[in-house]
């Protein structure tokens, strides 16, 4: 395995290793403090961008990388949103026990 595909392999299986904490967090707590919704849909818009350009030169690191960049993104915007303080996943508005309903 040539060097440049060694260090490419190594470094997309360092960002998608990246990505897991964060979705594997939402998942868990159902919460998004802190997430911000419009930076992933960026991102992943930037990153489908990208995949063009990877499928383009035929390039299946940068292929896997971009897709799962892109897929990343938006799966964390969809939890970020969907989880968003101050609504459960039916979309109704839920208080902190001890909190006024302000």
């Amino acid at each position: 395995m040539d060097l440049h595909l060694l260090s490419g392999t190594a470094g997309t299986s360092l960002i998608i290793g990246g990505y897991v904490p964060e979705i594997a967090r939402l998942v868990r707590t159902r919460r998004s403090d802190g997430v911000s919704v419009a930076s992933y849909l960026l991102w992943s818009a930037a990153s489908g961008l990208l995949f063009l350009h990877a499928w383009n030169i035929r390039s299946a690191v940068f292929i896997v990388l971009t897709s799962f960049q892109a897929l990343s993104c938006l799966l964390i915007a969809v939890l970020a949103s969907r989880f968003r303080q101050g609504s459960s996943a039916t979309g109704v508005n839920y208080r902190l026990a001890g909190t006024s309903a302000g």
